[in-house]
């Protein structure tokens, strides 16, 4: 029966949606404000940590798809 596999996968989607919601809501008010000109976002107004965790957020991310290309299933 498939009734115990609906179970893990609402609650899989219910742990996704609450790990991810909140990054989601705080994007959105984010790029709201943006829109309506109340944020300036610049490199120099930002602090040192957050520049950091910029540059390491785009360090990761090309990490992460060098690994995706060379050592992964997706790998030719």
């Amino acid at each position: 029966m498939r009734v115990e596999m609906d179970y893990v996968e609402i609650i899989f989607v219910l742990g996704a949606l609450l790990f991810f919601g909140t990054d989601l809501l705080m994007m959105a008010l984010t790029l709201k404000d943006l829109k309506d000109g109340k944020v300036k976002a610049s490199w120099s107004s930002m602090g040192v940590v957050r520049k950091g965790l910029v540059v390491g957020l785009i360090v990761v991310m090309v990490v992460f798809i060098y690994w995706l290309a060379t050592d992964s299933i997706l790998a030719a």
